[in-house]
């Protein structure tokens, strides 16, 4: 099993660029054999609607103990939705003992304060924390298209998060303006920039609905001039981005496409 280490210290002092995947648990083990890039981590989503919470024998949970035996860094995705203490106390040793110790906590989807111990992820994060102190380190989402979630977002810093991935955006003023933000809150831990690779208007649309999220006029008549290659927008944007704002790792929301996200990142590649 590869060496235990944090998100925070795997990401420190890059000189190159670097990046990760998100994966759903239903991702084929053939399809991550094949991939002959080097993630610095994978990041694995949770869905509590879907398995309940009702064991340690879970679709994420097996996919991160697979990921693990195949000596790859994992971040686990836990969700408040439907989550107890009581279980997470089963879990949180579950995963030391695996050697997983990086956690990105979120609310969830359609998340109901009734079906939880936790009324939010700061009590979750608060929680960890109180358990077993620093081992985890823990990542939270940040909404560079919402500017009323910053408040929240350096409470949970305040209280013991490690980093942020941000929601993906389409345009590199967006995270620059939100960097901005974040810093005017003084928040100081690593900002990832999370990254869509759409392949058509329509995906694109699927997730701007799904997101509430909004382009700007200037990027929807760039998509307009492009009827085929799209991916070359979301190249252009993480060149932007590595050149002009010196970011270093980016965070893919793969969906699953890994062989797709594998050809964008070599491509990158090349290109620096």
């Amino acid at each position: 099993m590869s060496e235990l280490l944090r998100i925070s210290d795997l990401i420190r002092n890059q000189d190159s660029f670097t990046f990760s995947f998100e994966v759903t648990p239903d991702v084929g083990e053939a399809e991550l054999d094949k991939i002959t890039l080097y993630p610095k981590f994978y990041s694995i989503t949770w869905h509590a609607l879907s398995h309940q919470c009702k064991d340690l024998n879970i679709a994420p949970l097996k996919l991160a103990n697979l990921l693990r035996q195949k000596h790859k860094h994992v971040l686990l995705n836990l969700s408040c939705n439907l989550m107890t203490k009581a279980y997470l106390n089963d879990l949180l040793p579950w995963l030391q003992e695996k050697g997983i110790c990086n956690l990105f906590i979120v609310l969830g989807d359609s998340f109901n304060p009734n079906r939880s111990d936790f009324k939010n992820s700061s009590e979750m994060i608060s929680y960890i924390k109180t358990k077993t102190l620093d081992y985890f380190c823990i990542g939270v989402a940040g909404f560079p298209y919402d500017d009323c979630k910053i408040t929240a977002l350096k409470e949970k810093i305040d209280l013991g998060a490690d980093f942020i991935i941000s929601q993906a955006f389409f345009e590199a003023n967006i995270y620059k303006n939100y960097l901005e933000k974040c810093k005017d809150a003084k928040i100081d831990v690593p900002i990832i920039p999370g990254i869509f690779p759409f392949q058509s208007q329509k995906e694109l649309d699927m997730f701007l609905k799904l997101c509430k999220v909004k382009v700007s006029e200037e990027f929807k008549m760039k998509l307009e001039g492009k009827s085929e290659n799209v991916m070359d927008i979301i190249e252009n944007l993480i060149l932007d981005l590595r050149n002009n704002l010196n970011v270093k790792h980016f965070h893919f929301f793969t969906i699953n496409k890994l062989g797709i996200t594998c050809d964008l990142v070599k491509k990158i590649q090349l290109s620096l």
